[in-house]
């Protein structure tokens, strides 16, 4: 009991300390790598540390130098010497791979909770680069730990696909390359810091920029399938129960749509006659259309079934994207905001956006 309590209290000071100095890191660098569309890597906004490798070998280096000089052996000096020389030229390899890089960012990112995205980049280069990695330092701590598992594990192409793209070899002139991006939480938000790493030069040295294109995310609510019964909306002037699993859409005679043909009867007009038909000796028929009726739902956040906010959200982003599916012109009215009938695609996206921003 004694130990777990001294256990808890132990994470949530090194959870506490951690995030103090990820808040100090943070704010410094907005402060050395402003926000910016366009980014160019200098010495600037390069960092480099040795890997563990190159550690273990800094050791050893400075092992094989303590030996020399203790036991006066110059070829071992002399070994040290051209160590600590390879290890020079490697850490000016590592720096120039990235220096000189030019970037250029303008698409933000849309798409619901749950996607992964892609965010699209332009990659500059006056020369040959190997072995760059495009990740994106996602800070989670707006959400909560148990959602993100359960965003993560509903959704299994999380686990199949990688986080990073990793150029081998990034070719001399413009590039363009997509970097996926895991969207976890509701809102618009802004998209955070492109991490850029390179191990060029024998894996000595983690040579590496963080980036921020000022661009932003829209989150929109994950579509979740729920059916309503009891709650009435009108659709063509009829009440019809709100199924957000299906729509049915009616039709009355009309001059939109080819249906049919029938038995021509006397009196019928002879443009509608399918003289094809007639041609072949297949006999009289007419040509019958339908004419869709415009129905018309209204998605009300109010009139929903009881459910957390999340939850009603999810819900009537199903419903959006399944009428604009459908091409069935609805509305949607939140607590303070109201968007009227329509379908096209701008539409939906506005509703969409409201979802998001609530």
């Amino acid at each position: 009991m004694l130990y777990t309590r001294k256990h808890s209290v132990f994470s949530s000071l090194k959870a506490s300390l951690k995030s103090a100095l990820n808040l100090r890191f943070n704010s410094w660098l907005a402060r050395r790598i402003p926000k910016h569309s366009q980014q160019v890597i200098n010495h600037r906004n390069i960092f480099i540390i040795p890997t563990r490798f190159g550690a273990g070998l800094m050791v050893f280096m400075l092992l094989l130098f303590l030996l020399g000089t203790n036991y006066q052996n110059n070829v071992i000096i002399l070994i040290s010497y051209l160590l600590v020389s390879f290890f020079v030229v490697v850490l000016l390899h590592s720096f120039f791979n990235l220096s000189g890089l030019k970037f250029q960012a303008n698409s933000a990112l849309q798409g619901f909770v749950g996607d992964k995205v892609y965010f699209p980049l332009n990659v500059s280069s006056k020369k040959e680069r190997f072995n760059i990695s495009f990740s994106f330092d996602q800070v989670l701590n707006d959400v909560n730990s148990s959602e993100v598992d359960n965003i993560l594990s509903a959704n299994e192409s999380y686990n199949n696909q990688p986080n990073e793209v990793t150029l081998t070899e990034v070719a001399k002139g413009d590039n363009n390359i997509r970097v996926p991006y895991r969207i976890c939480k509701r809102g618009e938000y802004s998209l955070g810091r492109l991490l850029i790493i390179s191990e060029f030069g024998f894996g000595l040295f983690k040579t590496w920029t963080r980036l921020d294109f000022a661009q932003h995310v829209t989150a929109f609510p994950k579509p979740v399938a729920n059916v309503w019964l009891d709650k009435e909306q009108s659709v063509a002037g009829e009440d019809v129960e709100n199924n957000t699993q299906s729509y049915q859409d009616s039709f009355q005679p009309g001059q939109d749509e080819f249906h049919q043909l029938q038995h021509y009867k006397l009196g019928e007009p002879l443009s509608r006659v399918a003289w094809k038909h007639v041609a072949r000796g297949q006999g009289w028929f007419t040509k019958q259309y339908q004419q869709a009726l415009s129905g018309k739902l209204q998605l009300d956040f109010s009139q929903l079934p009881a459910g957390t906010v999340e939850q009603r959200l999810s819900w009537l982003s199903y419903a959006i994207k399944d009428c604009s599916e459908k091409q069935i012109p609805f509305s949607l009215k939140l607590a303070e905001h109201t968007v009227e009938y329509d379908h096209s695609a701008q539409h939906t996206l506005k509703c969409l956006t409201a979802l998001a921003r609530y």
